[in-house]
């Protein structure tokens, strides 16, 4: 297959402008898709970055079709306004699920299906970088076999070794589940479809997929005969499939729950990585048969041996009460397994719980047997649990439907190994505006413990969740001054990234970002890092890193100011140059040692002999030739001794 690639050019200047970032209000949260028409069934993946891919089905033009929005991790937009348009091909009138992973170049990769060969719904699956071009084609690729057979809620893992392995149901009676596998170019990397299927009357539906090592991927899906509406008899498979395709675990696999008596439609179980190429798998089942649900988990390592008990380990044996929606995350750091549901009493006249459990590394209970109580039962409903975790902080988000209305609340809390609250208040509220907000859906950066939720109110909308229980970004007005590019009128337009450090020994960085400085030095900067006090520090091409003299209090509440130009004592230890009138950072400090040397200057002399031009460290005025000027004023600096002065 020839490789295609469509760039939508983007100006992100003019489309940034047009955005907020995100909101510290839960009246007033992130728009990201509301022209008219019905915006539905938003899904999320976190880049790399922290920034994150939101797609929906959108109806603005009278029949559903495929949209998708990229954000930076400070909620800005940097897709057209709306969203950009991936699919119009036509739809049922009935939304199927469908699926969305992020590469390991932060491109995104969709699977839906559409009925563009006819009146049967076929998989189809596109491929978009983080600048909007289509890897793989206007019309992406197509993955089945047969147009005339009815294939549904499909999913994609993107795989260690850069391919991409999708599933989906193949409706032939029984039911099956198609694999294929394509690569960076959408090229098939298999045959022909690799499809499971049951013995006799076994249908197999309801997939699950998680990227594994060495390219493999661990599938859990849903084995039973009848209809799963009404059967008794669903089972909970899984298997890990090679590169190739090759079954790598016991064949058949031992099940992850084989006494049947799961829930049908009504939940579908969860499968997710421990981060250690294993997999933990989450489900309700009622396998007493007294018409109480209870929540169950289990683990396999990424030989396929079970850490739990067979069949599972019971989060909750309150006899009494019923258990729901559950969620799990697992904590390498500490090899446990975190689990939370909505908690009912028997008769569900009560139905508003938040409970938890805590399993160590063999699936013992570690917060008694009844689990913990995070939210006592009440007349509001809950439902869309997401538990995510970065390092032992367990971040718990939901949405909470008021008794007595249609009006839901997002919500979200935290907690670690103690079970203690962790954010003041314990629970916090994310969205309080009016109206439903429908399949609201979490991605989640490991990296910085920031939630981002998703949710359709007819628009789509979305808010962050920082690690701390606040909302919103930092936001700094700053204004810097570099020596060599002021003039004193004006100052050459450049980029500096600034630095959000702890205020205390060793000053790990909490955030960073990279601002275009204007002709005065000033700049709007964004971080997504919780409230507190912070050293600022910055980091220039050609100017020596300077630190704010004193650590810079930070809240979502309000813009930060601090100008590092009024005074010599706003850098600390005084280290900045009065430079016609505004003390600036020094310039000349190229190599990034800490020190403006006879090293720096020799590299400037280096470029002046063969009249470099450009934008060059070593065009320290910033008039893109790098010549005499730029060398005397790194030599003054260098004849001063001047180095970096920081805590």
């Amino acid at each position: 297959m020839k490789k295609f690639i469509f760039t939508i050019v983007l100006l992100i200047s003019s489309v940034v402008s047009s955005y907020s970032q995100w909101t510290n209000d839960p009246l007033n949260n992130t728009v990201i898709s509301n022209p008219s028409g019905d915006q539905a069934t938003p899904k999320i993946a976190t880049t790399s970055d922290g920034g994150s891919y939101i797609t929906w089905f959108d109806n603005r033009a009278g029949s559903y079709a495929v949209y998708l929005q990229k954000l930076d991790r400070h909620g800005v937009a940097l897709f057209p306004v709306n969203g950009l348009l991936i699919s119009n091909n036509p739809q049922n009138t009935s939304l199927q699920d469908f699926n969305i992973d992020v590469d390991a170049s932060d491109n995104a990769v969709i699977v839906f299906t559409d009925r563009r060969n006819g009146t049967i719904l076929n998989p189809f699956a596109y491929l978009i970088s983080p600048t909007g071009a289509f890897l793989w084609g206007p019309n992406g690729v197509s993955l089945t076999d047969s147009i005339s057979i009815t294939q549904n809620i499909p999913v994609v893992a993107a795989t260690s070794d850069g391919n991409y392995v999708f599933a989906w149901s193949y409706g032939s009676g029984p039911n099956r589940i198609a694999m294929q596998k394509l690569n960076a170019n959408g090229i098939p990397q298999w045959d022909s479809l690799v499809k499971l299927r049951g013995t006799g009357a076994e249908n197999f539906n309801y997939m699950r997929l998680i990227k594994s090592d060495a390219g493999s991927v661990i599938m859990a899906w849903d084995a039973y005969t009848g209809n799963i509406s009404t059967t008794g008899t669903i089972k909970l498979f899984t298997q890990k499939f090679s590169s190739s395709a090759a079954k790598l675990w016991t064949d058949p696999q031992d099940t992850v729950q084989n006494l049947a008596r799961l829930a049908g439609i009504s939940y579908i179980p969860t499968l997710i990585s421990d981060g250690e190429d294993g997999a933990v798998y989450t489900w309700i089942d009622d396998r007493d048969i007294n018409s109480r649900a209870s929540v169950w988990v289990q683990r396999f390592n990424s030989s396929g041996v079970a850490q739990f008990p067979k069949n599972g380990s019971e989060a909750s044996t309150l006899s009494t009460n019923q258990h729901f929606l559950p969620s799990s995350t697992y904590c390498r750091s500490t090899g446990e397994t975190f689990t939370f549901w909505t908690e009912t009493n028997g008769g569900q006249t009560l139905v508003g719980g938040l409970y938890g459990q805590k399993f160590n590394s063999a699936g013992v209970q570690q917060w008694g047997t009844s689990g913990k109580e995070f939210k006592a039962l009440d007349n509001n409903q809950l439902s869309f649990l997401s538990a995510n975790s970065s390092d032992t902080n367990v971040v718990v988000t939901y949405t909470e439907l008021l008794f007595g209305g249609s009006n839901n609340l997002v919500k979200g809390m935290s907690t670690g190994p103690s079970g203690e609250f962790h954010w003041p208040g314990n629970i916090v509220t994310a969205s309080s505006s009016s109206g439903s907000k429908i399949r609201r859906q979490t991605g989640f950066d490991k990296n910085s413990g920031m939630a981002v939720m998703t949710w359709s109110n007819g628009d789509i909308m979305a808010q962050n969740l920082n690690i701390d229980g606040s909302l919103g970004i930092q936001k700094m007005d700053v204004t810097f001054g570099i020596e060599a590019m002021w003039n004193g009128t004006v100052q050459v337009q450049d980029t500096v990234r600034f630095y959000l450090r702890k205020n205390s020994s060793p000053y790990n960085i909490q955030d960073s970002s990279v601002t275009f400085l204007n002709s005065s030095g000033n700049a709007l900067v964004y971080f997504s890092a919780p409230e507190g006090n912070f050293y600022v520090q910055t980091k220039h091409r050609s100017a020596l890193e300077t630190w704010s003299s004193t650590p810079v209090s930070f809240s979502t509440a309000s813009i930060t100011p601090y100008d590092f130009t009024t005074a010599q004592s706003q850098t600390y230890g005084n280290n900045s140059v009065l430079t016609l009138g505004k003390y600036c950072s020094y310039s000349g400090e190229i190599l990034k040692d800490g020190n403006i040397d006879l090293a720096d200057v020799v590299l400037i002399h280096n470029d002046v002999t063969v009249f470099a031009a450009g934008y060059l460290p070593t065009d320290v005025n910033g008039d893109s030739f790098v010549d005499l000027t730029d060398m005397l004023v790194t030599s003054n600096n260098s004849a001063n001794f001047v180095s970096v002065s920081k805590p």
